[in-house]
């Protein structure tokens, strides 16, 4: 005699998986995790790019700042 298991209606896919169930397939799986991929590169290079902005205009004051003083 197999034991049942009854998922609750908030139940997930995963929990029948972690149950021992069958995992189901995304066929678009792997075209979202490249999604997901690129936008993170896209998100990493305009943070560097935003830093590099901030940098230089320290830079420019500092700049100003040893010109004042000598």
């Amino acid at each position: 005699d197999q034991p049942r298991v009854l998922l609750c209606a908030g139940a997930t896919k995963d929990m029948g998986k972690m149950l021992g169930g069958e995992e189901e397939k995304d066929p678009d799986a792997q075209k979202k995790e490249e999604e997901r991929q690129e936008a993170l590169r896209q998100q990493e290079e305009e943070r560097k790019a935003k830093h590099a902005r901030m940098e230089a205009e320290r830079e420019k004051v500092r700049q100003q700042i040893r010109d004042k003083v000598g």
